[in-house]
């Protein structure tokens, strides 16, 4: 599982050090997507074939299937781990996200998600009324 968040900086060539404890778990190739809400997401190979898998079984002939998989899919690329453990973004997907220089690596369970550090304390003002609300949806499930 991949849980925690980490404050860690972009370096001027777009790069990431990723922390260990994340790198174990993730090997040695990853994917790199457009996210929802405005950050990015890193996936291991296997749970990114999962999860495309399940996106591409939606009808294409649906308009949302199609925008979806071009955002997504067509945001996406397959990156590697430099020998001192750092992840080079393209910059469209920095640009994306507006990711300049300082980010949060927030674990998700089964991927990680990349936020620029104000955009993820704007999104947290925005929404942190509905963190109840939402936990009451799932009931006594949690």
């Amino acid at each position: 599982m991949l849980l925690g968040t980490f404050e860690h900086s972009i370096d001027d060539k777009g790069r990431l050090n990723i922390p260990a404890k994340f790198r174990a778990k993730l090997g040695e190739m990853i994917y790199v997507s457009k996210g929802f809400d405005g950050c990015l997401e890193i996936r291991r190979p296997e749970d990114f074939e999962k999860w495309s898998n399940e996106l591409l079984s939606h009808s294409n002939t649906k308009k949302s299937t199609r925008l979806l998989s071009r955002e997504i899919l067509g945001n996406t690329s397959d990156v590697n781990f430099d020998k001192v453990g750092r992840i080079s973004f393209p910059s469209n997907l920095l640009t994306i996200a507006n990711i300049k220089k300082e980010v949060l690596i927030i674990g998700q369970g089964n991927k990680l998600e990349i936020w620029d550090v104000k955009s993820y304390r704007d999104y947290l003002k925005e929404n942190s009324d509905s963190l109840e609300a939402v936990a009451e949806e799932f009931g006594g499930n949690l």
